[in-house]
């Protein structure tokens, strides 16, 4: 499942790649062509909670507040640029904090997924393999479902 259709600007293909003492490669495509690991992914997700389940993705969302927050809680609200912004200016605002909260938590799952990712590799004994990928995969799901909203 690509993602690139859903960038409103050009997203260079390929990797992102940062030095270490071995090297992180981060890519944000998902192919086809896993059918056995999305399977597997699959599995350990029935025994958890699974986002494709539990998420009414039918829901309406305001898409000039997300969150479905009270206006008081907008931290422009009551200040001298607030009451001088129109109704579209805000609703533009509500739209741009929506995003801007929406990329702060992907990108902090994202990067959690990278240091579980790394502590799996890194334990020394198999149980503590076995232990750690229940927090990678949960993690991932956070990651990737609110690409669905």
């Amino acid at each position: 499942m690509t993602s690139y259709d859903l960038y409103t600007s050009p997203v260079p293909e390929g990797t992102w790649n940062v030095p270490m003492a071995g090297d992180a490669r981060f890519s944000w495509e998902y192919h086809d062509g896993r059918d056995r690991l999305l399977s597997l992914y699959q599995k350990g997700k029935d025994k958890q909670w699974d986002a494709g389940k539990r998420i009414d993705w039918d829901l309406e969302v305001d898409p000039t507040n997300v969150a479905g927050l009270p206006e008081e809680f907008n931290p422009l609200f009551g200040s001298d640029i607030w009451d001088k912004m129109s109704q579209d200016r805000r609703d533009e605002f509500g739209r741009h904090q929506g995003s801007w909260l929406f990329s702060q938590f992907l990108h902090g799952e994202q990067g959690a997924l990278n240091v579980s990712a790394r502590i799996v590799q890194s334990v020394p004994d198999l149980d503590s393999k076995f232990s750690h990928p229940d927090h990678g995969r949960g993690t991932a799901r956070r990651a990737l479902h609110p690409v669905r909203a």
